[in-house]
């Protein structure tokens, strides 16, 4: 038994099977599977990907230490 697979591109709902001179057959059944496009996931930034991620309250106390801890590093030390 002869076996043909191709992937052909649908135009206005129809499709061209194109068989080759040595396929030997007079009568063919033809099965159609839909391909699933495969979509490249959107990039998202990080405000986009971290929106959310912690509560305001917790954004707030970690801008609080984040803000001394630059207060610090700008103190004289000597």
């Amino acid at each position: 038994m002869q076996a043909l697979r191709q992937i052909v591109n649908v135009t206005d709902n129809f499709l061209h099977v194109a068989l080759p001179t040595n396929f030997n057959a007079k009568k063919v059944e033809i099965i159609v599977f839909p391909i699933e496009e495969k979509r490249e996931p959107k990039k998202l930034r990080n405000s986009e990907r971290f929106f959310g991620a912690i509560s305001n309250e917790t954004a707030t106390r970690l801008h609080k230490h984040t803000k001394k801890a630059r207060e610090e590093w700008e103190r004289d030390i000597y």
